[in-house]
């Protein structure tokens, strides 16, 4: 809103006091401050939870119960973003070349998705690598950030039956559909478009409280086919993005096959989590945000293409804000 100001009072100064001059002048700041703070929004803190989605929180002296109970949203939209800091040796493998390789620097990933019942768009907005700078250096030599695959159109996916199928028509679309389907299932958990079939149960937990996953139970946290055990400790209870959440400190270690992303990959993948944090919502069975120093060992490849190996140190971060939204 543009604020007016009148010319009245300055006129004015010259036929009163100093007192009431100065008291006239007060009042105008006072006003100016006042339409000011009316028309600047405030900083959100976004692990403050929504008063909303927090009424919704089953939490009492004894604990917090992370609910199953509540529907499901049919109807969502999540953004994620996937960060990467490696150091691995790398070997990659094609046809024709097999290059050996130490890679440093930081990987990012921005995808959106959007969830309306049967169909599922997925859209790639950066896909980045970023080589480290070295201290001082001057900013005109700094390693250039590489693009490792330009923003995408929106990907659509439809379910027919039980199968989720490329909504596409050319030759990719169906390379594509032929690899990821068998997987769907698994990165619509992932990602937080479905949700994870096992989760913590009717029990409360508190602060301090600590939780062994591993067997059967493993998909509560490591979607897919995974084996290993898990040491989940609550830590706090924070919200990521304004949904309440429970942050629990994980440690241990897993491996997994054919583990899928949207682009065709598969990978098998060996991880030990040294320290790390993830946040589990108190609402529905999703994972909103998790932070980790692993080491990890892979091999991945897909459709036909350069198939990498390697092994080495990694920091994860990841972030899904999720939101449901209306039909």
């Amino acid at each position: 809103m543009k604020l007016q100001y009148s010319v009245l009072p300055l006129l004015f100064l010259g036929a009163v006091s100093c007192d009431k001059a100065k008291e006239i002048v007060r009042q105008a700041e006072m006003t100016v401050k006042s339409e000011i703070a009316k028309n600047t929004a405030p900083v959100k803190d976004e692990t403050i939870a929504n008063p909303e989605l927090q009424s919704q929180v089953d939490q009492d002296a004894d604990g917090a119960i992370f609910r199953k109970d509540l529907p499901f949203p049919r109807y969502l939209k999540v953004n994620v973003t996937r960060v990467h800091e490696v150091v691995t040796r790398t070997v990659g493998r094609s046809e024709i070349e097999l290059e050996k390789k130490t890679v440093r620097g930081t990987e990012t990933l921005i995808t959106q998705f959007e969830r309306k019942a049967d169909q599922v768009s997925y859209t790639r907005s950066l896909h980045q690598f970023q080589e480290p700078i070295p201290p001082n250096t001057d900013p005109t030599k700094a390693p250039p950030v590489k693009v490792l695959a330009p923003p995408a159109a929106p990907c659509l996916f439809v379910k027919s039956g039980s199968k989720w199928k490329h909504a596409g028509n050319d030759f990719r679309s169906a390379s594509l559909a032929q690899t990821i389907s068998p997987h769907f299932d698994q990165l619509l958990i992932e990602n937080c478009l479905s949700p994870r079939e096992l989760w913590l149960g009717k029990q409360r937990f508190k602060v301090g409280d600590q939780l062994p996953v591993s067997g059967n139970f493993l998909p509560m946290i490591v979607a897919g086919s995974a084996k290993g055990k898990l040491l989940l400790t609550l830590e706090a209870f924070e919200a990521v993005n304004g949904h309440p959440c429970g942050v629990f400190a994980i440690s241990g270690d897993y491996n997994r096959s054919k583990a899928p992303d949207f682009e065709g990959k598969l990978t098998d993948e060996e991880v030990t989590i040294s320290s790390g944090k993830i946040w589990l919502s108190l609402l529905y069975p999703v994972i909103l945000k998790e932070e980790l120093e692993t080491i990890q060992s892979y091999k991945s490849g897909g459709q036909g293409g350069l198939v990498n190996q390697g092994q080495g140190s990694v920091k994860v971060s990841v972030t899904r804000d999720w939101v449901p939204v209306a039909p």
